[in-house]
């Protein structure tokens, strides 16, 4: 009994208490709900609940700005960024003497986005556009404007290229739009010449005479080297295009806001110059020698080269027929292959010499013939017929000689010389495209071809092999590296790169090419080339006809005639090489290739005025002839007379104003005017004789 009360009695307390605790919470509730009606409930409700959604909403703040900022900004930056590639501008190449030979123009095209140009206003913007280019059509562009708009595009190109003044005449109208929009308050969207902008078109120019087209090569439409000097100093003319990262904007077209990230970010590098070691006034005259020693003997072709004896410096080189057309353009000093004919024989005496088979006191006989195996080769002069000491051999050019010579050098040795001078491999001149042909192989050495090979026949190379192998023997038995640039400049003047002179390896004595310059000197006093004797100086040389190989033997009637020559002759710094392909009628090198030698000889020597020794004649007062100098460049009274004489003033350094205020518009009516600022090229050249015909182009920095 006691048990089962006290059971019953524990049960009704907890159900007291919990029928108790029910009536707390109501009232409880009660209470808050009665507070809650009063007024100051409902604040105190208010001002909580606005805590807490503040909290809320500045917790999900800092999620995304800061614990997540970086990904959504590179989202958005992805979404709307915008890359500007800037082309750059291809660097100059220029002579040693200053005339500028190619150089980048820059051009513009309009650039429309459809996007930002109201359709109700694309009439105006083409009508203005159709003043300055004259060309537009405008219903073609205004339809394909619809379409792009439509297509919800943001570039239309106008395909006519502008100056720099039509530009500037454009952009005058786009900004007086502009203006009269603030003035009149109208927002952005009422503006009429909104969304035209402008992108730069760089057009590679050349001097108008075509005399250094074969080696300055030429670019593709993307203006890029593709050949010559062009192709091989591609990397250095080109530059480097910029690309501007950041953010485009509706409120003009192609403007950008930069962006913090710019780690994809360039700044544009215009390309270098180049300073060639051509000289404009040689390269002119070698050019128009050339010209008229091909027309004179309807050659199939001519080609030409002057350099500097102890550096290699190319001071000009040049070959006929020119090309019609860039995709033909050919420089066939290092790529057409020729026999050289006697002007090897100075290298067949100097092998002989530094092999100790021959020495200067040797005298060497001919009956006028000799007989190699199942082969007669003979000389072509009585005067090379006897018992003659080597002076008179090299003198009258004498083949029996030249082969009893070859004879004593082994067949290892001789082969080993004419892999040492050059032959069978490329030059190494800066430019393309040389070529080049293999030498015959050791075992393929006869004695026949090792004989004709003697006295240049039987083997063929470059007019560029053909000069460095005789330039080893005159230039103290060292081998040069021929070049064409002789520095790289940035676009400030700053040099990058100077190039030197590069001995490849030395080959003869000083003492043995002491001795060939001496025979060679023979050859211009009283030998065959005679002809190429310049009073008071001295002058080596050597002449050489080669007939033509063909399959089985040689072409009747078809020759190379070249003459080389170098002066001084006792310690040379110039050496040059004319070779003349197929003349007709005459075909000795004596008579065909030397004359041109010669007169280029003579201009260098006035041009240069060098003396008798070789020394080019220093003025004695520089620093006053400099000034002078600097004066007669900013006369223009003498550059007027000069045009009024007919006469091609030098124009350099004077302003684009100033040219025109005294340019006889009237008398030469074709000119040309590229870049501003100040003259820094010109063709023709100063002191040419100018007619009615004569077109000028004059090139400004």
């Amino acid at each position: 009994m006691k048990k089962g009360n006290k059971k019953n009695s524990i049960v009704d307390r907890a159900k007291s208490n919990i029928v108790k605790n029910r009536k707390k919470n109501i009232n409880r509730l009660k209470k808050i709900y009665d507070f809650l009606n009063t007024f100051e409930g409902r604040f105190t409700t208010i001002v909580l609940f606005t805590i807490i959604g503040f909290i809320v909403i500045t917790a999900n703040l800092y999620k995304i700005q800061i614990m997540q900022g970086n990904k959504w900004r590179a989202a958005g930056e992805e979404k709307y960024s915008s890359k500007n590639y800037i082309k750059a501008k291809r660097g100059k190449i220029s002579t040693t003497d200053g005339q500028v030979l190619a150089y980048d123009n820059e051009d513009f095209l309009v650039i429309l986005d459809p996007t930002l140009i109201e359709e109700n206003n694309i009439d105006s913007v083409l009508n203005m556009l159709k003043r300055y280019i004259e060309p537009l059509e405008i219903e073609k562009y205004k339809n394909e404007y619809l379409k792009r708009k439509k297509e919800k595009k943001q570039y239309l190109k106008i395909k006519h290229k502008i100056s720099y003044s039509t530009k500037i005449a454009i952009e005058e109208q786009i900004d007086n739009d502009r203006k009269e929009a603030r003035l009149t308050k109208k927002s952005k969207h009422g503006r009429i010449y909104r969304g035209v902008a402008f992108e730069t078109l760089f057009t590679r120019n050349y001097v108008q005479n075509n005399a250094f087209q074969e080696t300055l090569g030429f670019v593709n439409n993307e203006n890029q080297g593709v050949y010559g000097i062009e192709k091989f100093y591609n990397k250095q003319l080109a530059g480097e295009s910029g690309i501007i990262k950041g953010l485009r904007i509706p409120e003009a077209f192609l403007s950008i806001i930069n962006i913090k990230n710019k780690e994809n970010s360039s700044p544009v590098k215009d390309g270098n110059n180049l300073v060639l070691t051509l000289d404009s006034i040689m390269q002119y005259t070698l050019d128009e020698e050339l010209k008229q020693t091909f027309e004179k003997y309807f050659a199939d072709s001519a080609m030409g080269i002057l350099m500097e004896v102890e550096t290699g410096k190319i001071l000009a080189m040049s070959s006929y027929p020119k090309a019609e057309d860039k995709a033909n353009i050919k420089n066939r000093t290092i790529t057409d292959y020729f026999e050289p004919g006697s002007i090897f024989k100075p290298i067949t005496v100097s092998m002989g010499l530094q092999t100790k088979v021959i020495n200067e006191n040797s005298r060497i006989s001919s009956s006028g013939s000799i007989r190699v195996q199942d082969r007669t080769i003979r000389d072509h002069s009585s005067l090379t017929i006897g018992n003659l000491n080597l002076t008179d051999i090299v003198a009258y050019s004498g083949n029996v000689a030249m082969v009893k010579i070859s004879q004593m050098i082994d067949k290892n040795t001789f082969h080993k010389y004419l892999t040492d001078i050059g032959l069978g491999a490329k030059s190494g001149i800066d430019t393309y495209f040389e070529s080049t042909k293999e030498l015959p192989k050791l075992r393929d050495l006869t004695e026949v071809r090792k004989a004709t090979i003697s006295f240049g026949q039987g083997i063929s190379m470059t007019q560029i092999q053909m000069l460095m192998a005789l330039n080893t023997v005159v230039n103290n038995g060292k081998l040069m590296r021929p070049y064409l640039v002789d520095r790289i400049e940035d676009s400030n003047g700053k040099i990058m790169k100077q190039n030197k002179p590069i001995v490849i390896k030395k080959i003869f004595s000083d003492e043995i090419s002491r001795l060939s310059r001496r025979y060679m000197e023979a050859v211009v006093n009283y030998g065959t080339g005679k002809n190429a004797y310049i009073s008071g100086y001295r002058v080596g040389g050597k002449t050489g006809t080669a007939q033509k190989s063909a399959i089985g033997g040689y072409t009747k009637g078809k020759y190379f005639s070249s003459f080389f020559a170098f002066f001084p002759a006792d310690k040379p710094k110039y050496a040059m090489l004319i070779t003349v392909n197929e003349p007709k009628g005459n075909y000795y090198g004596a008579d065909v290739a030397l004359p041109s030698v010669r007169h280029v000889l003579e201009k260098l020597i006035d041009y240069r005025k060098i003396e008798t020794n070789g020394r080019i004649k220093k003025n004695t007062d520089d620093k006053k002839s400099d000034v002078v100098k600097e004066e007669k460049k900013k006369d223009l009274t003498k550059i007027k007379q000069d045009f009024d004489k007919n006469i091609m003033p030098d124009l350099t350094g004077i302003s684009l104003r100033e040219f025109l205020s005294i340019y006889p518009q009237g008398k030469f009516s074709q000119y040309e005017v590229k870049g501003s600022g100040k003259v820094i090229g010109q063709f023709p050249e100063k002191g040419i004789k100018l007619d009615k015909q004569s077109k000028i182009q004059i090139v400004l920095e």
